[in-house]
C-alpha cells in the first residue's frame, strides 16, 4: 500500500515536471534531464511497494521517459522539443494513472479539542489505528477559548497533555492541514460563532475545514435517549441540529435512528430528506462502545479518594451546562444544597464531576455567578469529605460510583446503559430542607 502522503506528494512531483517541461518555461529554468531522471527512478522505487500487478503498470509507463531521457544523457544534449513533448505526454499518462491508484491508505486526522470529549471519537480512531494497512490515523489536539458574556476570549487552552498516553499527538502548529489535505478530518465541535462558553480557534471552523479534506465527518459529543429524540415536543433537537457542522459537513454520525429522524425532521428547511439521508447517519456513538467494555480499575482510583469512599456507598453528581441557562437564579443553590445534603449523610460519597465547560458557562453568563461556582468549588475541595472530579475520566467515575444524581444531559443518558439507578435533580425541591431521600 502506497501512504496517502507520499502519493500526493507524487502527484505534486509530475505536476511540477510537466509544468517545467513546457514550452512556457524558459530553457534557463528548465531542469537537467539528469534531475528529471532522477525523479523518475525516485518516484519508480516508490511504486515498487505496490502489489506485483502495479509494479508491472507503472513501470511500463515510466519506461518511456526514462528512455528519453537516458538518451538525451548520453548525447550530453539538453532536452529538445521532441524529447520533451514525449516526457510530458508519459507523465500526464502516469499522473492520470496514479491519481485513480486503489492501494493507497486513507489519512484520517481527528481533531479534538476538550480532552474530556475525547469519547466521542476515541473507539473510531481506535478502529483506524488498528487498520494499520489501509489506514494511517492522526490526532492533533487543537486550541480553544473561554469566552466572555460579550463573546471575546476571555483564555485560550490546550489539552494536549491531558490526552491519555497510548493515543501519539501531533502538535497544531506545526501542521497547514489546507495542504495537507488528508482524505478524512473528523471532528466533535459543531459550531462557529455561536453564543457558547467556548470556542475553538477559527481555522479549525466547519466552514474552513470543509476545503482541507476530500471528506468532514462529525460525531456530536453528545446524544439523547431514544424516547426524547421521537418527541416532536423535544426542543433541545433544535438546538443541535441547526449547527455548522451539520451544514458544512459530508457525513454526521449518530447514536439511533431515532435520533436520525430527529435531526431529518428539524433540518428540513435546509434540504429535502433525501439529502439528509445520504449525510446522517445512525451507527452509534463512540461513548456508548466504550460504557460497553466499563470495568473498574483499581489502580486508577487515587489513595486519598479511596481512603473517602471506605465501604459507602458512592453518588455520582452530574452538573450539566444546559441547566444554568434555564435555572440562572437557582443554579448554584441547588448545587450547594445538594454538598449541604450529602456532607450530612454518613453511608453514602458525593463524586461531583461538573461538566468540563461549567465554569466557562457561568463566566458567559454573568461574572458574579462564576466567581461564586469558584467560592462553592474551593470550599468543597478545602473540607475534603467528597470527592471533586476535574479530570478528563468520566469513565472512571461511572464505573466506581453506584448512582447517578443531578441534570438531565448526555451524562445521565450514558450512565443509564450501565443500569444502575439515575435520579434528575428538582430545582424547585430542597433535599435539605424537605429531607429528600435521594
Amino acid at each position: 500500500m502506497l501512504d496517502f502522503h507520499i502519493h500526493r506528494r507524487i502527484l505534486s512531483v509530475l505536476e511540477d515536471m510537466q509544468e517545467n517541461l513546457s514550452s512556457h518555461t524558459h530553457a534557463k529554468e528548465r531542469r537537467s534531464p539528469e534531475e528529471y531522471l532522477q525523479a523518475i527512478k525516485e518516484i519508480g522505487a516508490v511504486l515498487d511497494t505496490l502489489s506485483t500487478a502495479r509494479q508491472k503498470c507503472y513501470a511500463g509507463l515510466l519506461a518511456e521517459p526514462k528512455a528519453t531521457l537516458e538518451k538525451a544523457i548520453r548525447k550530453g544534449q539538453p532536452l529538445g522539443k521532441s524529447p520533451r513533448e514525449t516526457c510530458q505526454s508519459s507523465l500526464a499518462k502516469l499522473h492520470k494513472e496514479l491519481k485513480a491508484e486503489k492501494e493507497v491508505k486513507k489519512g484520517i486526522v481527528f481533531l479534538p479539542y476538550q480532552a474530556a470529549m475525547w469519547d466521542s471519537m476515541e473507539s473510531v480512531w481506535q478502529a483506524a489505528e488498528r487498520d494499520k494497512e489501509h489506514t494511517n490515523a492522526y490526532v492533533i489536539p487543537i486550541p480553544y477559548c473561554h469566552r466572555n458574556p460579550d463573546g471575546t476570549a476571555a483564555s485560550w487552552h490546550l489539552d494536549a497533555d491531558k490526552f491519555p498516553p497510548n493515543v501519539p499527538l501531533l502538535p497544531w502548529d506545526k501542521i497547514d492541514l489546507y495542504k495537507w489535505h488528508p482524505d478524512i478530518i473528523v471532528i466533535h465541535n459543531g459550531y462557529e460563532n455561536f453564543s457558547l462558553p467556548s470556542c475553538v480557534e477559527e481555522h479549525y471552523f466547519p466552514s474552513v475545514l470543509k476545503d482541507c479534506t476530500e471528506k468532514l465527518v462529525y460525531i456530536p459529543y453528545f446524544f439523547y435517549r431514544d424516547r426524547d429524540a421521537a418527541n416532536p415536543r423535544f426542543t433541545r433537537i433544535r438546538e443541535t441540529a441547526h449547527c455548522a457542522a451539520l451544514y458544512h459537513g459530508d457525513v454526521t454520525i449518530l447514536n439511533s435512528r431515532a435520533e436520525k429522524e430527529a435531526y431529518i425532521r428539524e433540518l428540513a428547511d435546509w434540504h429535502e430528506d433525501a439529502y439528509w439521508r445520504q449525510r446522517i447517519f445512525a451507527l452509534g456513538s463512540p461513548k456508548v462502545d466504550k460504557i460497553r467494555h466499563l470495568a473498574r480499575e483499581e489502580g486508577d482510583l487515587p489513595e486519598a479518594w479511596r481512603k473517602i469512599i471506605g465501604d459507602k456507598k458512592v453518588v455520582l453528581y452530574n452538573t450539566s451546562v444546559a441547566e444554568p441557562y434555564i435555572h440562572t437564579d437557582s443554579y448554584l443553590e441547588k448545587i450547594s444544597d445538594t454538598l449541604a445534603y450529602f456532607k450530612s449523610r454518613e453511608d453514602a460519597v458525593l463524586w461531583w464531576r461538573p461538566h468540563p465547560l461549567l465554569a466557562a458557562t457561568l463566566h458567559s453568563i454573568h461574572e458574579e455567578l462564576a466567581l461564586e461556582y469558584e467560592r462553592i468549588v474551593s470550599a468543597y475541595r478545602k473540607e475534603g469529605w467528597g470527592i471533586y472530579d476535574d479530570t478528563g475520566d468520566m469513565y472512571r467515575a461511572i464505573a466506581w460510583s453506584d448512582a447517578l444524581y443531578g441534570d438531565n444531559s448526555s451524562v445521565a443518558v450514558l450512565y443509564g446503559l450501565t443500569g444502575k439507578p439515575v435520579l434528575v435533580q428538582n430545582y424547585s425541591v430542597s433535599n435539605t430542607q424537605r429531607g429528600e431521600n435521594i
